[in-house]
């Protein structure tokens, strides 16, 4: 099969396409889900992506997630091109979130064995994390100490991309070692069996316990959620939290001042490509 690499403008095209596809579903289904991350920074300050991103980012409560798994189970035959990519649909699929990928086109993804997987839209569940701040500080940072040792398990190779310090980077070691020694699913059953224990809707604080990567900064008054609104993103619309500047201030700061020039770049290690037969 030969290849044909991507741009980051077409591979952006082909994401909000797969992000308008899920969108409609979750309408018609009744399903709440709200832009979130880059993308909702990009949908804010750039009534689109923002330039550089490389990634769509949706946000769903669980009881939500959980129903569109189920549809998209059920219906899939009637997306051809799309694919389903967690835990339970790809034995080899090293993460906790559901991933949304066109099979017209293949991913080149570093330090990851291949699983076959193309273009794609990240899919959060957003867990209740209880009813007070400290409760969910305390509850979101266990889940992101199992988080971050499934990351160090499905690499292929040790490696900290984003870790400048040498002191940390002979701290990693161990852990990784200690990763790889115990394997993934180790640390994905636990993580299923701790996003489950409290419930979204009757909790005061959420986030997303399987990816707390930046602790406190994503952890949210779940009041913040509670109310969506439509907002532009390049040719859709699409739905955002009604408080989306407390969200974005709460995790990013003054997200409406661009980075410098040479942080404006794809925060993702793959190259895409088009299958050509």
């Amino acid at each position: 099969m030969k290849k044909q690499e991507l741009t980051i403008k077409e591979t952006q095209a082909i994401s909000l396409e797969i992000l308008h596809t899920i969108a409609e579903i979750c309408e018609s289904q009744q399903l709440r889900y709200a832009l979130i991350y880059g993308t909702l920074i990009g949908a804010v300050r750039h009534h689109g992506y923002i330039p550089w991103d490389d990634d769509v980012d949706i946000m769903m409560p669980r009881p939500d997630y959980d129903k569109l798994l189920a549809y998209l189970k059920n219906h899939i035959q009637e997306y051809p091109h799309l694919e389903v990519f967690n835990r339970e649909e790809c034995k080899n699929y090293p993460y906790m979130i559901t991933r949304i990928s066109d099979n017209r086109y293949v991913i080149d993804m570093a330090n990851e064995k291949p699983y076959g997987m193309g273009v794609f839209i990240d899919i959060y569940p957003y867990d209740g994390l209880g009813k007070t701040k400290d409760e969910a500080v305390k509850y979101g940072l266990k889940g992101d100490r199992l988080s971050s040792l499934c990351y160090q398990a499905t690499r292929e190779h040790f490696a900290v991309e984003t870790t400048t310090s040498l002191f940390r980077k002979i701290a990693k070691l161990p852990v990784y070692l200690y990763a790889k020694l115990r394997g993934k699913d180790c640390f994905q059953d636990k993580l299923e069996k701790l996003a489950r224990v409290k419930d979204y809707d009757s909790s005061e604080y959420i986030g997303c316990v399987i990816w707390l990567s930046w602790g406190e900064k994503d952890i949210f008054p779940r009041k913040w959620f509670d109310e969506t609104i439509m907002m532009p993103f390049g040719k859709y619309e699409f739905r955002v939290p009604k408080e989306y500047d407390k969200v974005l201030r709460h995790e990013y700061g003054d997200y409406m001042q661009l980075p410098p020039e040479k942080d404006r770049v794809g925060h993702h290690f793959f190259k895409v490509y088009k299958k050509v037969e």
